[in-house]
């Protein structure tokens, strides 16, 4: 007889399709949150809070669920809801655009025991009561109940605090299904001899504690608290619907979150992965790398912010931050990116940016595959965008500090992720998945595969409705490994060749081309920097000296004014007398030179004035002392000491005081600064040691896992390796060195500043070129308009009419029109062009084209311009272009600051000699330290109107024809101001 009979189900069902499907924990709460989603939430949460027990809730302000709803759908597993894309109605949407639905088999719901045993869901519709539910479920895994024996509790109440007091009913309802009913029904019997007899199989199996006793535990010792539900937007009272699932007896990878130790080293090795697994699972839950375009497309999420948090009652430590932590913005930054689309047939169509640059022509690659064009294999199109850096400092586009700041970054963010419509699938993009075969391929060559995942940031953009074959599995383990989705890995992992072999691996021209230059650039760059420190290390220096030694140098000078007066008013005929003098002044001179200050940085910037005054007053210091030596020395010449052995040898001894007690300085401070950078050289040497440890240690964990081969494994060590050994070779390599130059006395400093400044005189006298071109060019330019203006101005002027011409107006623009083309006349010589005759140029004929030049300029200044009887008879065969414009210049200089002196009698003298001819004046001179500048272009004391362009072209006019311009030595000068002489080659001085 044929009889009919239906399926029986067991509990453990539940336990099959919820715990055992889901992958892990962090997968757990993604699904949850995508319910959400699914929900119309624009909030979700993940908080958990420590105490005894731990509790974990997951909250959202999503439409909620009724009663009807939660007991005819979230406890019906496998429900319809979902299926045939039934469209949420517009009260439940929140404002939002219809959402495409991300669950599929109607058991996300169940992943919920993937997070602890016991869970209290409450939930509310707008214009609805709340709903409470309380399951534990370690229920369904009693292989001996069946599921129609289990019972869940179910409450309604209207007011968010009658749940507390509904709490103890739950639980006691909830331990009926454990074997602890007091009644004596046939459920109630069923129930307890199916624990009596797990609890049997347990106790026969080892096990301690058994499942019966652990849910009366977890039950009868959890207590919910008001806190737990704080970051529920409903409980708050920002919302009017939402849901909360606040699950306790919590898995290992929540309670990592918890502990707050000082540093996260301190962590063991398993809380340190657990922690890194769920940060790297729901910290991009949704697509962060959209454009506007592909969200109107529908490739992304609306109004969907996700945070997750663990605290304690002193302490909250943020997980996951509700901003995306790399965006668009931040991959565009990238100096390798690619981005574009794959068509329904397969071909990729994008731009690449290259070592920092955008490549102008689109990129187009056509399938290395035949397309399935069947409705159950087609791909579909979808979008790629990645970007990565180089792997070498000395290699990037990034500057050192970007490209730290994304190798930081890497740490946490870096992964090829796959989104359908702008949420996750997952596990792509977590360490140790590698569905694109990146790592597999880079083990094989890994320049030329260029592409790795340690580094790389970005996505593959799918949308549900195109491309529904590509499936997520049961357990949201990946994509189901059909026909379609091993085509869609072809498309990919063809494009990433295809495009490292072209632009980015060592395969590629651009990178032969490009990076060479930039090794260069870098280390160019560095030695930049390293001057640059110098010099800031000087000029510091340098500046710290100054004002250390200015209110010195401020009270030494009266201390020496006063020393000068007691002298010239002391009477001079004693031997004792004259030597205390003689010990007083030369500790004095020893003082002094213990304030000179040495290392002067080439441009002093603000400092200038400040140390021109303190140079200023050393020279007066110096000069008040040479004076007193002079007259002490001839005093004691005079009185003849009978003691000139003692007093040579006092002397003595008290120069030997002072240069031990130099040296001693000198030394203490050395030992010093060797002993600070043993102690440096200690740490940095166990700060290195370290590094390679603490960024590899964690591979052992992932090949424990299983995660990593041992290849890949070994590779990534040696990588790393060779990366950290040139980063040790720049550290300590350059310091072995300095040491060795010092021990050969190689002064380090000396030949640091000495090289620097050729350096920056280098540059300094391109630049002087540069200027120099530029001045000739205008020069030239604005000759030939001058020309041209003055040949049209004349010319219109002789055409006014002859009545104007009489008049008063008419007659003053002809006067300062004429005035003006005699003033330009004169500059006739300062022309690069024209006629290059040579003529004899006499003394009385410079003379007269300086007066004529000046006019009464230097009469009304007061200034007397002396031409001597040899320096007008004085001749020199030349061209008037090279020799005029040398005197027009150097008294002008000379008018300028004799005219800014104090001097009663103001002169300017021409004159000759036997070291050559002389353009001399009255006026300040040239500070000594200045005159090894004096002819460089672009060097000037002037206040204002100076250019520094004058002296430089004086010597260079001269130069062309063999003669030399130097400023005179104090032995050579004519008067007390500034005093150049030229030497002529081949003049005549009769």
């Amino acid at each position: 007889m044929i009889e009919s009979i239906a399926f029986q189900t067991r509990a453990r069902t539940i336990d099959h399709l919820g715990r055992e499907q889901i992958a892990d924990c962090p997968t757990a709460i993604s699904e949850l949150w995508k319910n959400s989603y699914d929900a119309y939430a624009r909030n979700v949460g993940l908080h958990i809070y420590d105490g005894e027990p731990a509790i974990a809730v997951i909250v959202d302000d999503g439409h909620g669920m009724s009663r009807e709803e939660f007991t005819s759908r979230w406890l019906v597993v496998g429900t319809e809801s979902k299926m045939g894309e039934s469209i949420t109605p517009v009260e439940d949407r929140d404002g939002l655009r219809v959402r495409v639905k991300q669950g599929q088999k109607g058991i996300g719901r169940l992943s919920s025991a993937n997070l602890g045993s016991l869970l209290l869901i409450v939930s509310k519709r707008r214009n609805h009561q709340f709903v409470a539910s309380l399951i534990d479920w370690r229920l369904f895994e009693n292989p001996y109940l069946f599921l129609m024996d289990i019972e869940i509790p179910v409450v309604e109440f209207f007011e968010k605090n009658e749940l507390f007091t509904l709490l103890p009913e739950l639980y006691q309802r909830l331990l009926s299904n454990v074997g602890l009913a007091s009644d004596n029904t046939e459920r109630s019997r069923r129930v307890a001899k199916a624990w009596s007899d797990f609890s049997s199989l347990e106790l026969s199996d080892g096990k301690l504690v058994t499942t019966q006793s652990l849910i009366q535990e977890t039950v009868i010792g959890t207590t919910y608290e008001e806190r737990h539900f704080s970051e529920w937007p409903l409980w708050r009272g920002d919302k009017d619907q939402g849901t909360i699932l606040a699950i306790s007896d919590l898995q290992f990878d929540l309670l990592a979150q918890l502990p707050f130790p000082e540093s996260e080293t301190e962590l063991d090795a398993t809380a340190r992965q657990a922690r890194a697994q769920l940060f790297q699972t729901l910290s991009n839950l949704a697509d962060p790398f959209l454009t506007d375009s592909e969200r109107e497309l529908g490739y992304g999420v609306e109004g969907f912010s996700c945070k997750a948090t663990a605290r304690s009652n002193r302490q909250l430590r943020v997980i996951i931050d509700d901003a995306p932590p790399f965006d668009l913005d931040w991959l565009y930054e990238l100096e390798h990116v690619l981005d574009g689309k794959f068509d329904n047939d397969g071909v990729f169509k994008g731009k690449v940016k290259a070592f920092g640059n955008w490549i102008d022509e689109d990129v187009v690659i056509p399938p290395a595959v035949d397309m399935p064009n069947r409705r159950d294999t087609l791909v579909g199109e979808f979008y790629l965008r990645i970007g990565t850096y180089e792997q070498r400092l000395d290699s990037t586009s990034h500057s050192e500090e970007a490209y730290r700041s994304f190798e930081s970054k890497s740490e946490s963010y870096a992964g090829f992720m796959v989104y359908r419509n702008g949420l996750r699938v997952m596990p792509y993009g977590r360490e140790g998945s590698d569905f694109f075969q990146i790592e597999k391929r880079r083990s094989s060559h890994a320049g030329r595969e260029f592409w790795s995942l340690r580094r790389l940031f970005g996505r593959v953009a799918l949308k549900k409705e195109k491309n529904p074959n590509l499936r997520d599995k049961a357990g949201r383990e990946g994509l189901i490994d059909n026909k379609a989705a091993k085509v869609f890995r072809d498309l990919v992992v063809h494009v990433l060749r295809v495009t490292a072999k072209k632009h980015f691996g060592t395969d590629s021209d651009l990178r032969d081309s490009i990076i060479p230059d930039r090794i260069a650039a870098y280390k160019k760059q560095k030695e930049e920097a390293a001057r640059n420190k110098q010099k800031l290390k000087s000029r510091r220096a340098f500046s710290s000296t100054l004002e250390k030694l200015e209110p010195i140098q401020l009270e030494f000078l009266i201390e020496v004014d006063d020393l000068s007066e007691h002298v010239a008013n002391t009477v001079l005929d004693e031997e004792s007398v004259v030597v205390d003098f003689r010990n007083k002044l030369h500790d004095a001179k020893r003082k002094l030179k213990e304030m000179a200050i040495s290392d002067v940085p080439r441009n002093l910037g603000s400092l200038e004035e400040r140390y021109n005054s303190y140079r200023g007053k050393s020279r007066r210091i110096k000069e008040i002392l040479d004076l007193m030596e002079d007259r002490l020395g001839i005093a004691l010449e005079i009185i003849k000491p009978k003691s000139a052995r003692d007093i040579v040898y006092s002397e003595l001894s008290a120069n030997a005081a002072f240069l031990h007690r130099r040296i001693r300085g000198w030394v203490q401070e050395g030992k010093s600064l060797l002993s600070s950078e043993q102690e440096r050289l200690q740490v940095l040497q166990e700060e290195r040691n370290k590094a390679y440890h603490l960024k590899m240690l964690p591979l052992l964990d992932e090949v424990d896992a299983g995660l990593l081969s041992l290849r890949e494994a070994t590779r990534q060590l040696d990588e790393e390796r060779d990366i950290q050994d040139l980063e040790n070779s720049g550290l300590f390599e350059s310091y072995v060195s300095a040491l060795s130059s010092l021990k050969e006395s190689i002064d380090l400093a000396a030949l640091a500043q000495n090289s620097e400044a050729i350096a920056e005189e280098l540059r300094e006298e391109v630049d002087r070129l540069h200027g120099l071109a530029q001045l000739g060019i205008t020069v030239e330019i604005i000759g030939h308009e001058i020309e041209g203006l003055e040949q049209a101005v004349s010319s219109n002027l002789r055409k006014f009419p002859e009545e104007v011409k009489s008049s008063d107006l008419y007659c003053g623009v002809r006067d300062g029109y004429e005035a003006l083309v005699e003033r330009l006349r004169f500059l006739s010589p300062l022309k690069l062009s024209g006629p290059k005759t040579r003529v004899r140029i006499t003394g009385l004929m410079i003379l007269e084209y300086v007066q004529g030049f000046f006019g009464e300029g230097l009469v009304s200044k007061d200034i007397a311009l002396i031409a001597t009887p040899e320096f007008l008879r004085f001749s020199i065969i030349d061209q008037p272009a090279r020799i005029y414009p040398v005197f027009i210049n150097l008294i002008n200089n000379s008018a300028y600051w004799v005219s800014r002196s104090n001097v009663f009698e103001k002169q300017i003298l021409l004159d000759v000699n036997e070291n050559g001819v002389f353009v001399s004046d009255n006026g300040p001179g040239v500070e000594l330290d200045d005159v090894e500048y004096l002819f460089q272009i672009f060097f000037t004391r002037k206040v204002r109107g100076g250019r520094g362009v004058g002296l430089y072209l004086c010597r260079a006019n001269l130069a062309a024809s063999g003669h030399v311009i130097n400023y005179a030595s104090k032995a050579e000068s004519l008067l007390s101001g500034a005093n150049f002489v030229i030497k002529f080659r081949g003049a005549k001085y009769d």
